[in-house]
């Protein structure tokens, strides 16, 4: 009877590896700035409050986690501070952040010549980015989820994806900003995008920015109102299997059962 308790165990491992590895949920929504037009992009990006698609899905981002989550929105750290980082995430400990950039405050004119600013407040992280950079932001504690706005993503064909990491181990890859081509103003100066990410089962404890810039022209990016929330605050802690994990063990079970009818 070893092979269908062999069978048995292999595939009730089977389901809960499928259910343990699963995609996160990702939210990512993108608002062209208003003040501006394909005809005249450059200099003419002005602050605007979060809203359309980017604010929708900064909503239904938080909508899935419980109250309490922590956010960085870098107003307590000087302007000029570069790598590395410490970051305070409050009841989620804190964070180093490594690689490149810097914490910037916004050009106090109306018209902002470059497109990036502040979601909340006056400051945010800042880079600047010629060919394939990152910036990494090592955690003190799990958690599984990660949310925050980018400004100025894009316009002039960078891109930006993330890999998350449980120490050494790569739990996920996903693309946050898709390279539109090395011309100029894929998306308009100043975009708003907000992306977030939560997983069910999994956690992480790094997360590594992979930020590529048109190679013919430094790109220049902003981050703002980090967020960040442990296992228990995502809804629900516990999904339910995969169809197919549940039909694999299934069968295992009933494979074990026709043994035992043949047994007695």
């Amino acid at each position: 009877m070893r092979p269908v308790k062999t069978f048995l165990a292999l595939a009730v491992a089977a389901g809960f590896a499928t259910a343990a590895q699963a995609a996160p949920v990702v939210y990512n929504g993108f608002t062209q700035n208003p003040t501006c037009s394909s005809g005249a992009a450059f200099n003419c990006a002005t602050k605007f409050a979060p809203s359309g698609a980017a604010l929708a899905a900064r909503n239904a981002f938080y909508s899935s986690l419980a109250l309490g989550v922590a956010t960085q929105d870098f107003e307590s750290i000087a302007v000029g501070t570069a790598p590395p980082v410490t970051l305070n995430f409050g009841f989620a400990g804190t964070a180093t952040v490594t690689g490149i950039g810097a914490v910037q405050a916004e050009d106090p004119v109306a018209v902002i010549p470059f497109g990036r600013f502040a979601t909340s407040g006056s400051r945010f992280y800042s880079t600047s980015v010629g060919g394939s950079q990152t910036l990494e932001i090592q955690l003190s504690q799990q958690v599984a989820a990660f949310g925050f706005y980018g400004m100025d993503l894009g316009d002039i064909g960078g891109s930006v994806a993330l890999d998350l990491f449980d120490g050494s181990t790569l739990v996920s890859s996903i693309t946050v900003q898709p390279s539109l081509g090395t011309g100029f103003f894929g998306e308009l100066n100043g975009g708003m995008r907000f992306f977030g990410l939560t997983f069910a089962t999994n956690s992480f404890n790094r997360i590594r920015f992979n930020l590529t810039g048109n190679p013919n022209d430094e790109d220049v990016f902003a981050f703002d109102d980090m967020v960040v929330a442990d296992a228990k605050q995502v809804v629900p802690p516990n999904p339910t299997p995969e169809p197919g994990s549940l039909a694999l063990v299934g069968a295992a079970l009933a494979l074990a059962a026709a043994a035992r009818r043949r047994r007695s």
